[in-house]
């Protein structure tokens, strides 16, 4: 073989070696999560929900904690203003609850398809919401949206950093007939 063409096949060889080298080092820089962080987010999704409607008889603190400390809960159809930090949205929720107990009014929340991506800072969360009137008889789906999370993993645990929900605006629960008057439909 000629020199030249060694010298030819030795750079061809380099130059893929350099590419699967810059493939590999990109690949192993993107975030990742552990199969324990997806089990951990998966369960801090669902303990809020039990938290927000059952507050399982505490003054809201047990809901905020699903918080970091400066974290921030916005609902764009109803809130024009984030509330930010842990005493704002136990105060939020407390009287939320309040407001069901003295309606006689009882809701569960359901969250469904849920999607978590890594993210540099921790991960990026989405999820629809379900929000069933189970006082209702028969009971039916009374509100429904999207939740965009921005989670971080803290000392505490998996923590929500900002939560934003959005109602889905095309949503028409179908109301049993007879309990519009008794449980109308929020808008």
């Amino acid at each position: 073989m000629s020199k030249k063409l060694v010298a030819m096949m030795l750079g061809v060889a380099l130059a893929a070696i350099g590419v699967s080298w810059k493939y590999v080092s990109a690949s192993e820089s993107k975030p990742k999560l552990t199969a324990e962080d997806y089990i951990e987010i998966y369960n801090l999704y669902g303990v809020y929900t039990r938290y927000t409607d059952m507050g399982y008889g505490d003054d809201g603190t047990n809901y905020a904690s699903m918080f970091t400390p400066d974290g921030e809960f916005s609902n764009n159809n109803r809130q024009p203003n984030p509330r930010i930090g842990r005493e704002a949205n136990k105060n939020a929720i407390h009287n939320q609850q309040a407001g069901w107990v003295r309606d006689g009014r009882s809701v569960r929340h359901t969250t469904t398809n849920l999607v978590i991506t890594p993210t540099a800072e921790g991960a990026k969360g989405s999820a629809y919401l379900l929000i069933f009137n189970v006082t209702a008889t028969p009971p039916f789906v009374e509100s429904g949206g999207l939740y965009e999370d921005w989670l971080v993993k803290t000392k505490e645990g998996w923590k929500f950093k900002k939560r934003l929900y959005r109602t889905f605006p095309t949503f028409k629960p179908a109301m049993p007939q007879g309990m519009d008057e008794l449980f109308p439909v929020r808008k």
